[in-house]
């Protein structure tokens, strides 16, 4: 069932994205060849679906600054093991927040990382490797969460590759708070695709103007919108489903947010924002009615 039919319209957007000033996206790198990080799951569930975004890591050298930011935005809330903070939507385990500390001399900047479920990690990290990507840590044994490994495409944008333990999350319709998409903001929409088409085993993919949806099994997994501003790098940037954009946006500025695309009636019906956060990750907050084509 194609639960996104909303994305049929999104290619509107993908005109006005090209004011929003952003700048490079450099995702910092954990340490360590070892991490003890949790299950993405509560209970296993010995289901894999390849190319479906399973988790979203945020990589902050300030835990504490972001809980504000998204607990006051979003109402979610946090459990904290030592260098990890795992995030609760209404009860529902949808990621984490990772502590990195800020490389010398350079600015901070936070980044939502996500994670995508693959079949084999070697395999995936031959293929990235074969056709032009890089590995920049790992493969890693996270312990509970499995094996993962995070890498840049071909042109440059960041994402883990994810063996989980125990299992990928069930498929369910996201909820008010929840992740609702990922899309890929790429100057190559063509090469991605077929990048990944084949990291992700996506059976097709199908072609909206500026839009790109990639699909395997009948579902829609993830979306890349074509970008052509010089000063955007190649980068995923995750949507969240709120139920009102608009009335979100005094809100993300009083908590230290920025507001780079307002909800406009032209388009979408004012259903998109783009902000970033107090740290500078880059989101989408994104109102969607379950059916809505």
């Amino acid at each position: 069932m194609n639960k996104y039919r909303w994305l049929s319209e999104i290619s509107i957007v993908s005109l006005s994205l090209l004011l929003i000033g952003c700048t490079g996206v450099n995702t910092p790198t954990p340490p360590k060849e070892t991490l003890s990080l949790p299950a993405i799951t509560k209970s296993a569930t010995d289901k894999h679906y390849s190319g479906k975004f399973v988790w979203h890591d945020l990589l902050t050298d300030d835990i504490t600054k972001a809980k504000a930011f998204y607990g006051g935005l979003l109402g979610w809330r946090f459990e904290d093991m030592n260098h990890y903070s795992t995030i609760y939507n209404d009860g529902k385990l949808i990621g984490g927040m990772m502590e990195v500390a800020a490389k010398t001399g350079s600015a901070s900047e936070a980044v939502w990382l996500p994670s995508m479920s693959v079949k084999g990690i070697e395999n995936a990290v031959k293929y990235v490797e074969r056709k032009g990507g890089k590995v920049l840590k790992g493969p890693l044994d996270m312990q509970e969460r499995g094996k993962g490994v995070l890498i840049s495409d071909p042109h440059g944008a960041h994402i883990v590759l994810l063996q989980a333990k125990g299992g990928d999350p069930l498929d369910a319709t996201p909820r008010i708070g929840d992740w609702l998409w990922n899309e890929l903001w790429s100057k190559y929409p063509k090469e991605s695709d077929a990048f990944y088409r084949k990291l992700g085993h996506y059976d097709s993919s199908i072609s909206r103007e500026d839009y790109l949806i990639l699909i395997h099994k009948g579902e829609w997994r993830a979306g890349i919108r074509h970008v052509v501003r010089d000063d955007i790098d190649e980068h995923w940037v995750p949507v969240i489903r709120v139920d009102n954009p608009q009335k979100l946006l005094s809100k993300v500025e009083k908590l230290g947010g920025k507001v780079l695309m307002k909800p406009d009636q032209s388009l979408m019906n004012g259903d998109v924002a783009v902000i970033a956060d107090n740290s500078g990750a880059h989101l989408i907050l994104q109102r969607w009615s379950e059916g809505k084509k």
